[in-house]
């Protein structure tokens, strides 16, 4: 999923709980269980981590989710009448950390964070290894589709 994806939906579960410790929580859990859901970044990410040679644009695909889902979370911020900042905030901080810990193990392979990287890969793959990944464009109009549905949600 794009972080945008899962920023939007971190903030939607902040709001849901009200409560800053359980929207880091269900918003980090979250993360696993919407990975599960083919969403068409495996040729991606096995171009950054397998071939290596199609890794610029694995690079560039993410900085620009990234930017985006920043621009995405500062503008709901500012044009929505949010009552808890705290839970809006950490549910988003907890939907998009599992991927933060995944990109620092990539460049750094710390043996405290290969479990993350692990758990990750396992819910991320759990579909997509067996039957086959989606077309990253149909995912990301998918993606589109649920971004603009769960913002109505705020």
């Amino acid at each position: 999923m794009t972080l945008t994806t899962h920023a939007t939906l971190g903030a939607v579960i902040g709001k849901a709980t009200g409560n800053p410790l359980l929207a880091f929580i269900f918003g980090f859990l979250s993360h696993f269980l919407v990975d599960i859901i083919p969403h068409g970044d495996t040729g991606l990410s096995d171009g950054f981590r397998v071939t290596k040679n199609k890794r610029k644009r694995a690079i560039a695909y993410s900085m620009i989710d990234a930017c985006v889902a920043l621009f995405f979370v500062l503008m709901l911020a500012n044009t929505r009448d949010i009552n808890s900042m705290r839970t809006f905030t950490w549910g988003i901080v907890g939907s998009v950390l599992p991927d933060l810990l995944v990109a620092l193990y990539d460049l750094t392979s710390a043996p405290l964070l290969k479990w993350i990287y692990q758990l990750h890969f396992y819910f991320h793959d759990m579909i997509v290894k067996r039957k086959r990944d989606v077309p990253l464009y149909y995912a990301v109009l998918a993606q589109i589709v649920l971004i603009s549905y769960l913002q109505t949600k705020l």
